[in-house]
């Protein structure tokens, strides 16, 4: 979101005037970005919260109060002044616009909530990024997610290489993240060696692929310091709005948790966190696992395996193969004692590589408010666990 008011000031400053080039810039931004450009636009000139539909409607009116204006008045006005006069006389919702120095008062804004180091938002603007997104799910009955980075023996690499080494780390994984990340999401520094990514409108799969997709990028980076390379990786931990917390604090505490479950589990690796909590009860299981590809082109297209765990949010194999994250397959799995194979769609949320096998984590699809899926629930019945 960040990366998008950047936009919209940028073609404000260009085309002081207002003039048609400028009107069509913002209609063809909205058709590519979506309607939020309306109420970025609306909230830089007027510092006025609106929601899209309210955004797209007040400008569209602004343009044409000034296009009356523009003939009563026989000469061209600005569209600072059509905004003025429109508040003032048609909407009367405030009474002076924050539209002076409009440069100034963006730029004083940004430094205050820009992080010195790495250029990211800092943890002031990622607490009120937050809440603010918390908020707009809550009214719209949306869904965010949240990717907490917390970059993997940091403190080794600065009594090593020194704390120079260790900032120019930071900046080099910082400018990943800001280059991989899309417009609507908010990169921010929480604080040392973490960094945290708000994706708003984003389902955990979902969330999930583009974290993985950083942890290569950072994983391949070769970092070079007074003429000695090394490198770097990161561990993370993803949750979910509403399934991980319904409030602010809640949320961030079910990210922090999948993080160290990743540091736990050996680093360089992204947990999610419905998938690995460990309050829920996980069981081994020896059962023959039938696996079939949902998503096209996805090798294998059906694997028979072996199970080797089992929780109420996911289960785990053993494969030949690597999947690939993100990946959707239907997984069938046969009890003794029940005539049909019990099946439940899931997503590939883990893949683990060992000397000849990969462990594969699926996270079941169509969960309930509880956290479970029937599947999870009439397994662990078969098993004697209830």
């Amino acid at each position: 979101m960040s990366d998008l008011r950047e936009k919209v000031i940028d073609s404000l400053d260009s085309n002081e005037d207002g003039n048609f080039i400028f009107f069509n810039s913002i209609t063809s931004l909205a058709k590519k970005e979506g309607e939020q450009v309306y109420s970025i636009l609306l909230n830089v000139l007027t510092q006025l919260e609106f929601s899209p539909e309210d955004a797209k409607k007040n400008w569209n009116r602004i343009i044409e109060h000034k296009e009356k204006l523009e003939t009563k008045l026989s000469h061209d006005i600005s569209l600072m002044t059509a905004v003025c006069y429109y508040f003032s006389d048609v909407e009367k919702n405030i009474n002076t616009p924050a539209i002076i120095e409009l440069k100034m008062l963006e730029e004083t804004k940004k430094q205050s909530h820009s992080d010195g180091l790495t250029g990211l938002f800092n943890r002031r603007y990622f607490d009120e990024a937050l809440q603010g997104e918390m908020n707009r799910a809550q009214r719209y009955n949306g869904c965010f997610s949240i990717f907490f980075i917390d970059l993997d023996n940091f403190k080794k690499l600065n009594d090593t290489y020194g704390h120079q080494a260790g900032d120019l780390t930071l900046k080099v994984v910082a400018e990943i993240l800001q280059a991989m990340k899309r417009t609507e999401d908010t990169a921010c520094r929480y604080g040392g060696e973490e960094l945290v990514l708000i994706l708003p409108e984003t389902e955990k799969m979902n969330a999930l692929v583009i974290a993985e997709r950083i942890r290569k990028k950072v994983e391949e980076a070769v970092l070079e310091f007074e003429g000695k390379t090394f490198n770097v990786t990161l561990s993370g931990g993803i949750a979910s709005y509403p399934a991980d917390g319904k409030e602010a604090q809640e949320l961030v505490h079910a990210a922090d948790v999948a993080l160290y479950q990743a540091k736990e589990s050996g680093r360089n690796r992204i947990f999610i966190h419905d998938f690995e909590k460990r309050h829920y009860l996980r069981i081994g299981i020896s059962e023959e696992v039938q696996v079939q590809s949902v998503t096209e082109n996805l090798n294998p297209k059906e694997l028979s395996t072996q199970g080797k765990n089992v929780s109420s949010s996911g289960i785990l194999f053993e494969s030949p193969v690597a999947f690939k994250i993100g990946s959707q397959v239907q997984i069938a799995l046969s009890i003794k004692g029940q005539a049909d194979p019990l099946t439940v769609n899931a997503q590939v949320a883990r893949v683990e590589s060992f000397d000849s096998y990969f462990d594969i984590g699926v996270a079941f699809l169509d969960m309930n408010d509880s956290g479970e899926s029937e599947f999870s629930k009439t397994l662990l019945q078969n098993l004697g666990i209830s």
